[in-house]
């Protein structure tokens, strides 16, 4: 379980958190990122991924695209964004990110095309010959040349449901000669989604998925057409642990996410990996029905490995800290307006209560806020804005203020 792990490897994070939100400082429903151990997870990640010759697109969904955490990962030795979609895109720009990959897993909406190729990333994955012209048009009005991967797929490969897309192995060579045709993109490589998964069966075990192997197979058939093959992206569930192996089976680029936070699979099970847990949920108890504790919700995101959620429920850490309540997972909901909890016999569990959790999640499909903190390595937790759903950095009355403030205020904490 993530719980075990963060108490374990950072307790003084569940403690920051917790008392942030009896002091008022932050509201229930909110992730609390601890950015000491986002530059410790990101450097460990950098230096496994350079032994290895890698280079490194930062996943940056996981955390909800917050700048804090993408500019601290990347001042650790982590290359570049790698933008899940459109919106991602616009997010790194917002905070002047450098952006390295765009349109994979999401391909760049029509009438966005031009926005997204202006951003001048390194790459863009495209599905289809479609998006290929439209990125081609966008990048001839700029004057420049747009560098292409291709999604590629074969019978066997794994999808995740509804991420389904890209190109056959025998649809290359006619792809090929048509992007010979587009004077302003450049076909550079080649990349799937899984590359990498844990085995459902022994959770701990890591395992190369058919994509890979598609994709190798499809870089061969590339060079063969003549095309110079720059990049083998190959993301899913990369950790420093990995490295050497995707290595092996030939990936040039990876793109970390979770393992930024220190919740791949491997972090509810084990405790001697180099990343560990940087985050924690905070909610707060609302009510009471049925023998049930009712939390404020918005956060619930979670998925099968490690996804046993426990909630530690106080006033105070003292008490938090020794007061365990289980997640009701039976209980479903179309909108997770509560969490209820189940307090077992001779718990207290009080209205207003902090309730701290932790479990695997992806903040961008969440309608929670986002807090990063700094300085609990030292004992002087700081916090660095609260922000909204939308990555907006929040002023003490909610409302936006200018991405300038939160530029100056990241480039500062860099500095120091």
């Amino acid at each position: 379980m993530y719980l075990d792990h963060v108490l374990e490897r950072s307790p003084a994070l569940c403690q920051a958190a917790l008392e942030m939100h009896q002091k008022g400082l932050i509201p229930a429903n909110t992730w609390v990122i601890d950015l000491d151990a986002i530059a410790q997870n990101a450097a460990a990640l950098a230096k496994a991924a350079r032994a290895e010759g890698l280079t490194t697109y930062l996943m940056s969904k996981q955390h909800n695209r917050n700048p804090y955490i993408n500019a601290i990962a990347l001042a650790q030795g982590l290359h570049k964004i790698v933008a899940v979609d459109a919106t991602c895109c616009l997010h790194a720009a917002r905070y002047g990110l450098p952006l390295g990959h765009a349109g994979h897993l999401n391909q760049i909406p029509k009438h966005q095309m031009a926005q997204v190729v202006a951003m001048r990333p390194e790459v863009i994955t495209i599905y289809n010959a479609e998006h290929a012209r439209w990125i081609d048009q966008a990048a001839a009005e700029l004057g420049i040349t747009q560098d292409l991967l291709i999604r590629v797929y074969a019978p066997g490969d794994v999808f995740f449901d509804g991420q389904e897309g890209g190109f056959s192995e025998a649809e290359i060579p006619a792809l090929v000669a048509a992007l010979k045709a587009m004077p302003n993109v450049r076909l550079i490589g080649v990349t799937a989604f899984p590359c990498l998964r844990y085995n459902e069966t022994a959770t701990e075990q890591v395992e190369i998925t058919p994509n890979m192997h598609t994709i190798i197979r499809a870089a061969e058939q590339l060079r063969a057409l003549g095309i110079e093959v720059l990049q083998i992206n190959a993301p899913g569930n990369t950790s420093s642990a990995d490295m050497a192996l995707l290595k092996r089976y030939g990936a040039t680029h990876v793109e970390p996410g979770n393992a930024l936070l220190g919740t791949v699979p491997n972090n509810a099970f084990r405790n001697d990996l180099a990343e560990r847990t940087a985050f924690v949920y905070i909610s707060e108890i609302s009510h009471f029905y049925a023998g049930r504790a009712y939390a404020y919700g918005g956060g619930v995101y979670h998925t099968a490995y490690g996804d046993k959620i426990e909630g530690l429920v106080g006033a105070n850490w003292q008490d938090a800290r020794n007061n365990r309540v289980e997640y009701r997972h039976d209980v479903h909901q179309d909108i997770d307006y509560h969490m209820q909890f189940e307090p077992a016999p001779g718990q207290r569990c009080q209205i207003g209560d902090s309730v701290l959790c932790a479990y695997r999640t992806q903040m961008h499909m969440t309608r929670s806020y986002v807090v990063p903190i700094s300085g609990l390595a030292a004992g002087l937790p700081w916090l660095h804005y609260i922000f909204d759903n939308a990555n907006n950095a929040l002023d003490k009355d909610f409302n936006p203020v200018s991405p300038a403030l939160v530029c100056k205020d990241i480039a500062a904490l860099i500095r120091d």
